[in-house]
């Protein structure tokens, strides 16, 4: 009987704090951005920034979780840890398959992890390495860190080393030679270093704002690079892909990810113009830090990326956790004869896990009509494809219920996606946790538009088109606010095919 009343109360609680069904999230206490994040044989590693003793930024270390399909999750023990009065701030893995580090052997060669020590007595941040020769099971630190000290980076940085961190590595095989991407803090601006054996660095280049045109002002903060090559879909060609995460300037105001092409010659990026309307991986308020899995095998091919869902610190109303991961999307870049444009979607490995609850095919709504209010869920996956008439709107209503509603809308007038949190739920934690998000969102060449709708406790993701527009928020509504509502005003919308299925991982 006890047991039985523990585990109902343990369950209300878990429920009440909203935690997730099918976005990672720490057992307990804090994370901020993924770090470190590779494929390594069958594995899909995560690590993050993660405060293991208090659910607020602090403490920092390398929280670290293992899947086989990137939807189910094991927690795993720290793999680098604050000691010795130095935390362990962002970075980056990469499999040294030649063993040019030395840290391993020809037969076990050396997965190794780049990340920023810091200090919280003085401020200081310095670029370290840990190893790990046992496939990501246990890593090691590197005995002569740091690899980069602050009077290193000092006359690169203005502050003095002060706020340079954040290290992507790889290795570039034309010139033979490591890479690493730091980010200088609220410089605006990277760095470039290179290495011949992963151990000892030299400076290369800068990159800042005034180097890339086009870039608008405001973007300010630059953290959280990441740099790879990416294909052109519909031509033979791959170009360099530097991702940059600002603090400020995104299209939700506050955090934002941006995405720049440009050519890399093994020590200087030249970005290509940018482009304003293709700059922003999401415009939500809620995808932070991105970073891409590395070592993916080449019959696997894609390129995929995660971020941290909370721009709000310690703010929102959760008591035992606090940051989720987005679920995880692939990345690709498209061409046609006007622009180049990223595309993201969930990763097919979500569709295993789902379950039919609703299926519309071939019919017109119109005003007055609410399609899917008798379907519950809070963890769901919707797909929707629809034409819709002039002037009309579109409007997706999800955790419904008495009061509160998340809309997805789409209008017709001006071409928009939207998600409007005004009465999603809990607003109350910070000023720009409520509000409206929208980007512009044209039909495909038949005059279709397709949505596709992820639903978590605790979150909505929102893919528009073949996922050139992505809108990510956090939402937090009651727990009995499950409903579901599709409904047009303003006109009519032929719905061509709606699907709606849950989500479970039991």
């Amino acid at each position: 009987m006890l047991l039985a009343l523990a585990f109902a109360l343990a369950t209300h609680v878990w429920a009440e704090d909203f935690r997730p069904v099918y976005h990672f999230v720490p057992e307990k206490n804090w994370m901020n951005e993924p770090n470190g994040l590779i494929k390594i044989k069958s594995t899909w590693h995560l690590f993050y920034q993660h405060n293991p003793t208090a659910n607020v930024w602090g403490n920092l270390n390398w929280g670290h979780a293992t899947s086989s399909d990137l939807v189910h999750w094991t927690h795993e023990p720290l793999a680098i840890t604050s000691e010795n009065g130095v935390e362990a701030f962002t970075g980056t893995s990469y499999f040294d398959a030649d063993n040019i580090s030395g840290l391993g052997s020809s037969t076990s060669p050396p997965y190794l992890a780049y990340y920023t020590g810091y200090f919280p007595s003085n401020g200081t941040q310095d670029q370290r390495l840990a190893f790990s020769v046992d496939d990501g099971v246990t890593w090691t630190k590197f005995q002569g860190n740091p690899i980069i000290s602050a009077a290193q980076e000092s006359p690169h940085d203005v502050i003095e080393g002060l706020e340079t961190r954040d290290p992507k590595v790889f290795f570039h095989q034309p010139s033979g030679k490591w890479v690493m991407v730091l980010a200088h803090g609220g410089q605006d601006k990277l760095t470039f270093w290179t290495s011949s054996d992963a151990k000892t660095w030299t400076w290369m280049s800068d990159l800042s704002a005034s180097q890339i045109e086009g870039l608008p002002s405001g973007i300010t903060g630059w953290e959280v690079p990441d740099m790879f090559q990416l294909p052109i879909e519909g031509t033979d060609e791959t170009t360099w892909v530097l991702i940059i995460t600002p603090a400020q300037g995104s299209p939700a105001g506050g955090n934002g990810v941006l995405a720049l092409t440009g050519s890399f010659d093994g020590s200087t990026f030249k970005a290509d113009p940018v482009d304003p309307s293709t700059l922003w991986l999401d415009y939500g308020r809620d995808f932070d830090g991105a970073l891409s899995w590395e070592n993916v095998p080449a019959a696997d091919g894609r390129r995929i990326l995660a971020s941290v869902m909370n721009s709000y610190g310690a703010s929102p109303p959760t008591n035992t956790w606090k940051g989720m991961l987005s679920f995880p999307r692939t990345l690709i870049l498209k061409e046609t004869a006007s622009k180049r444009y990223f595309l993201q979607q969930p990763v097919t490995e979500l569709a295993p896990v789902g379950s039919p609850l609703a299926t519309i095919q071939n019919q017109t709504i119109t005003p007055g009509q609410a399609l899917l209010s008798s379907i519950h869920g809070t963890a769901l996956d919707i797909k929707l494809a629809f034409t819709i008439s002039a002037g009309a709107k579109l409007s997706l209503a999800v955790r419904k219920a008495d009061s509160e509603q998340t809309i997805i809308q789409y209008a017709q007038t001006d071409s928009s996606l939207s998600v409007d949190r005004t009465a999603s739920g809990d607003i109350s934690y910070d000023p720009a946790a409520g509000g409206v998000h929208s980007a512009s969102l044209k039909p495909d060449g038949s005059g279709v538009i397709h949505l596709r709708v992820l639903v978590d406790t605790c979150s909505v993701e929102v893919f528009g088109g073949e996922g050139e527009v992505v809108i990510s928020d956090l939402i937090f509504p009651s727990e009995t606010s499950d409903g579901l509502s599709l409904e047009v005003t303003e006109g009519t919308a032929d719905l061509y095919s709606v699907e709606v299925r849950g989500i479970s991982l039991n």
